[in-house]
């Protein structure tokens, strides 16, 4: 009796210790191995699994016009698994060609699923076995339609591997507690209602908001191959917007957000209210500022607005996925090694850096998706193109991942942006820019240029059957007289083009840098991503005039 109860209390302490350590991360573990046990064993054998976890709790604080709106409390733990079957030459992801293949959305989507909140690894592993026996079946019927489609469609032109082998990495932190956090949601409730209160005053602003959220992500990751990855990833963020409506329907918002990964680090009250004071001064001026026309010619573009010209025009075109199927555009993929950019400008992504330029980044993140670490990239070095951004799907002369494969939780994986970064060895000041651009006025006998000063975002194009093209939205554009007559305020730019044709027009960088943090959507879904550039000159771009809205301004005065 005395034997056996030593036995049970030893029993109950290994099983705290182990919840202590991470008892989520070894179901994982376990349940993975023992269902690729089973898989590799069928007549179309799995030959990887992998599980990724998302436990994610979220403060979420809004209030407009001095009202609490909300004050809610998230905490969610959400899985995505993947099982591959065949081999790593030819597997269940291949490309099918042609045909718009029916349940594709559905079969990007089908790993994911919700796992207990409670520390229940009974009920984890039924999660896990359910969703893993689906997808088993699901990959070798789309395995099926892949080796027939391959038998009766044209070689594909990049023969290279579904799938990269990489050496599995054992990489774990401590587990940062909500509970621990140094957090008071009434205080910022309080705050919401006094920074939102700002915008009363002004008559003009039709809708506003301010929004605070705390959020703090656990990611697991484990497969197959041997990986075993927890990473924390706590970041705050703090946002305002603001709209008018001019007299002729168009709608005109401005925003201002704020990230950090420390609260200490989020602006000053006395930023914040002179922020909102800006934002609703200069909409009152944008509402009835003048309306352009279309126009080609030289610009400058602000740290902010060249950040997400940057992101949409090239980024996309430099994802190494992107690149290998057939009815992608390719723009950049035969052009390793050529000159796509004044020789002193270059441009890396670093996902693992958390501060650049000042500006706390928004992509940053030690692994990937896929359990890779993230590698800085040298895309262009000094103007040359030399790489891609790379997930563990190969591409001609690129075979591994530089740990660019993300997706939402919710979307299987492809290659995607993470921190980029805009740098020049030879910088203008913004005298020497603006002068830049007066003197091409000038020779082009134009009355005035543009400064493009704040974007919302924009999206591009890089299929073959449709323009391969962006579009750039501005907020607040400037018109900068030749003849020395002040700056201009305009409304109603979408700054489009083609991305060989921009890039080749790109001519200096400036001196001072600004950031784009935000989620960019794609194929895998939002991810968090950040944009570091300089003010930089274009001497060539197309605008043309923006979409509005053909209702009226409210026939009511605001109260």
């Amino acid at each position: 009796m005395k034997k056996f109860f030593i036995l049970l209390l030893s029993t109950i302490c290994f099983q705290q210790m182990t919840t202590a350590q991470d008892l989520l991360l070894q179901t994982l573990k376990s349940e993975a191995d023992r269902n690729f046990a089973e898989l590799k064993k069928q007549p179309i054998p799995a030959y990887y699994i992998s599980y990724r976890v998302y436990d994610l709790t979220t403060h979420y604080i809004s209030a407009s016009f001095g009202n609490l709106k909300e004050s809610s409390f998230y905490p969610q733990r959400i899985f995505n698994a993947a099982v591959r079957v065949g081999s790593p030459e030819l597997d269940n992801s291949h490309e099918i060609k042609e045909g718009n293949e029916q349940g594709y959305a559905n079969y990007n989507s089908a790993g994911y699923g919700m796992l207990g909140l409670e520390d229940n690894p009974e009920a984890w592993k039924l999660t896990l076995w359910q969703k893993t026996d689906a997808l088993y079946v699901a990959a070798t019927k789309r395995f099926e339609k892949v080796k027939a489609n391959v038998a009766v469609k044209v070689d594909s032109e990049d023969k290279s591997p579904d799938f990269s082998m990489e050496s599995p990495e054992h990489y774990t932190e401590k587990s940062i507690k909500f509970s621990d956090i140094k957090f008071d949601a009434k205080a910022w409730e309080e705050k919401m209602k006094k920074y939102s209160a700002l915008f009363n005053d002004n008559k003009d602003i039709i809708d506003s908001q301010f929004s605070f959220r705390v959020e703090l992500l656990h990611k697991y990751f484990v497969d197959t191959e041997g990986a075993e990855i927890f990473e924390n990833r706590l970041c705050y963020y703090l946002f305002m917007n603001a709209s008018v409506k001019a007299d002729d329907g168009m709608d005109l918002p401005l925003y201002k957000s704020y990230f950090a990964y420390d609260i200490k680090d989020l602006p000053s009250e006395e930023q914040i209210i002179a922020d909102a004071k800006l934002v609703s001064e200069t909409l009152s001026q944008l509402r009835v500022a003048p309306v352009v026309e279309s126009y080609s010619g030289p610009v400058l573009m602000s740290g902010q607005a060249s950040s997400v010209f940057f992101h949409e025009i090239f980024g996309h075109r430099i994802e190494g996925a992107r690149l290998k199927t057939e009815n992608d555009a390719q723009t950049f993929k035969k052009k390793v090694g050529e000159m796509v950019l004044p020789e002193d400008i270059s441009v890396i992504f670093e996902p693992q850096l958390k501060k650049a330029h000042g500006f706390a980044l928004n992509g940053q993140y030690i692994f990937d998706d896929e359990g890779v670490r993230g590698k800085r990239v040298e895309i262009v070095k000094d103007g040359k193109l030399v790489s891609f951004l790379m997930s563990r799907s190969p591409i001609t002369d690129f075979a591994n991942s530089n740990g660019h494969g993300r997706g939402q939780i919710y979307l299987n994986t492809t290659t995607r942006q993470s921190n980029t970064l805009i740098e020049s060895t030879n910088p203008k000041s913004n005298r020497e820019l603006r002068e830049m651009l007066i003197e091409q006025l000038k020779k082009e006998n134009k009355p005035y240029g543009y400064l493009m000063d704040q974007v919302a975002g924009g999206f591009t194009t890089t299929g073959r059957y449709m323009p391969n093209a962006f579009n750039v939205n501005p907020l607040l554009v400037y018109r900068i007289y030749a003849d020395g007559r002040p700056d201009e305020m305009v409304r109603g730019v979408d700054l489009v083009g083609t991305p060989l044709a921009m890039f080749s027009q790109i001519a200096a960088c400036g001196t001072d840098y600004d950031i784009f943090n935000g989620t960019c959507g794609a194929e895998s879904g939002g991810v968090p991503v950040a944009s570091v550039s300089p003010t930089i000159y274009v001497k060539m771009v197309e605008t043309q005039k923006k979409s509005k809205s053909q209702s009226l301004p409210p026939i009511l005065p605001r109260p």
